[in-house]
């Protein structure tokens, strides 16, 4: 039977950085268990994944599905490989806002409002334009970088020009806590063309030291709880025993493996035939998921946007109805969107193998959802309900996010692209039933889930575990990955799950 100090479970977005963090003591033996590949270097790494202009969503996946609304199921892809979601995702590197982290600790978590995490959000970047000036820093493991003027491709440049021209003021760094407007998208790449996942930039330096053994390809069955204390996981049927457990499986994974471990609703875990260890009825609940929607067109070209990055400007700006929150708001200009795996309603009624157009985000939905475990079988994938449009008043902000895609892809040089512009048309603007019909039809996920197993203190109910990611009523277990964060930031979720490792394992060594 192995034995460790710390089993770190799940390699990515906040795995890898915290298998790294922990792991820079000497002393501590630290197992890092990812389900997917770990590839060491750049040469044995897959094109796929180097290449920072286009979306992996298929070769390093999971392969889930998730109930969107009532009426429609879609892919949800997650990554499957070291790095996770930052190792198959969109590279975009951009931090929630002061507001964002302050409501985290008005919710019961004082450790992090945004005064206590600026830090650990600076430190944790190679800012390669802003590295010398307030709010960032050089020489972090990450290294962030914005696409330059020359850089752009035509329809970036155009959608740049007309947000400018609606009065949308620039904007050179979209990392500056008081930004909001048009600008250059702050990227994880060091140049125009690679992308860099936390694997990259933590594991890869971290992977050499004889204190971390990094298991590959191995999914976690349950972790092992004694007494009230997680000693341990079972992998494939083989204990490996720790001093700590800490759950990096993401907000799909993470309350998935909770529940295999008789932590969750109680009710529920005895109707599968698991032992209860924690009666923790937020353990899957409160799923947030942001809702993306937009306008695209059908180019007049088959191959245009073809190897061009999917988006290099974004807008980022407050919705009319907001009355507390800053830039929850976010569109941006996509070069390609490839419908060959994704987007099965646009796919069916484009006629085109691909779409290019202006894609809203609403970073701040009111809709919530569920993960569910179905069977303690850990082949047997959790049961997904992102639980879109369960609130009435994401509609009225889905339509605006409709009109403020369509105004902005109507600019001349936009629109004279495009062939023809796909399922919605002028007159659904101003018809509440046809634009209700097209929201339903259209809309479809950012893939940033967040929120099931959040942080919080005891007397929250709802919460599974504490401002320093310990899991309640027991002890040895934690959390750390975007299944804690206990409300939604206003950006990207990559910035702020990197954020929680790098406090999470500071918390865990008592640095």
């Amino acid at each position: 039977m192995r034995r460790f100090d710390d089993i770190v479970v799940g390699a990515g977005g906040a795995g890898a950085v915290l298998a790294a963090r922990l792991s820079e003591e000497g002393g501590r033996r630290v197992a890092l268990i990812e389900a997917g590949p770990h590839y060491g270097e750049a040469a044995a790494t897959p094109a796929d994944l180097l290449d920072g202009n286009a979306m992996s969503l298929v070769q390093h996946s999971w392969g889930l599905t998730a109930a969107l609304t009532a009426r429609r199921r879609v892919r949800f892809p997650q990554g499957k490989v070291s790095g996770g979601s930052s190792a198959v995702g969109n590279t975009v590197a951009i931090r929630g806002t002061p507001a964002d982290y302050d409501e985290w600790a008005a919710l019961g978590n004082s450790l992090w409002s945004w005064e206590q995490t600026l830090p650990a959000l600076t430190a944790l970047e190679d800012d390669l334009d802003y590295g010398d000036r307030e709010f960032h820093a050089a020489g972090g493991a990450l290294p962030i970088r914005r696409w330059r003027a020359e850089e752009l491709t035509p329809l970036q440049q155009a959608f740049l020009d007309g947000c400018a021209a609606a009065g949308y003021p620039h904007v050179t760094d979209h990392n500056h806590p008081a930004s909001s407007g048009v600008g250059a998208i702050p990227s994880t790449r060091r140049d125009a063309a690679v992308r860099v996942s936390t694997a990259m930039a933590y594991l890869w330096p971290a992977q050499g030291r004889p204190n971390l053994e990094i298991i590959p390809d191995c999914q976690v069955d349950r972790v092992l709880v004694r007494d009230q204390r997680a000693v341990g996981v079972v992998v494939d049927g083989e204990e490996l025993r720790a001093g700590r457990v800490i759950l990096a499986a993401g907000a799909i994974g993470s309350p998935a493996l909770l529940w295999r471990s008789g932590v969750g609703p109680a009710d529920e875990l005895r109707r599968l035939g698991i032992g209860v260890h924690a009666d923790l009825p937020g353990v899957g609940a409160g799923l947030t998921d942001q809702p993306r929607i937009g306008v695209f067109l059908t180019p007049r070209s088959g191959t245009a946007g073809e190897g061009a990055p999917t988006g290099q400007i974004v807008l980022r700006t407050t919705s009319s109805g907001s009355t507390s929150r800053f830039n929850d708001m976010y569109y941006a200009m996509v070069n390609r969107f490839d419908l060959t795996h994704h987007f099965p309603k646009l796919r069916e009624v484009a006629g085109a193998r691909s779409v290019f157009g202006v894609m809203a985000v609403a970073r701040r939905p009111h809709s919530r959802g569920r993960v569910v475990l179905e069977s303690a079988d850990p082949t047997v994938p959790p049961r997904i309900d992102l639980g879109y449009l369960s609130d009435e008043r994401d509609y009225p902000l889905l339509a605006e996010a409709v009109r403020g895609s369509w105004e902005l892809a109507h600019s001349s040089k936009i629109r004279d692209q495009g062939r023809e512009v796909v399922l919605v048309e002028q007159r659904v603007l101003d018809d509440e039933e046809l634009m209700r019909g097209y929201i339903d039809e259209a809309v479809d996920s950012a893939y940033n889930p967040v929120g099931t197993a959040r942080m919080g203190p005891a007397s929250d109910g709802s919460a599974v575990v504490d401002q320093r990611c310990a899991v309640h009523g027991l002890s040895g277990l934690y959390v750390a990955d975007a299944s804690v964060m206990p409300a939604m930031v206003c950006a990207n979720t990559l910035l702020s799950v990197v954020t929680i490792a790098e406090r999470a394992a500071g918390f865990l060594t008592g640095r």
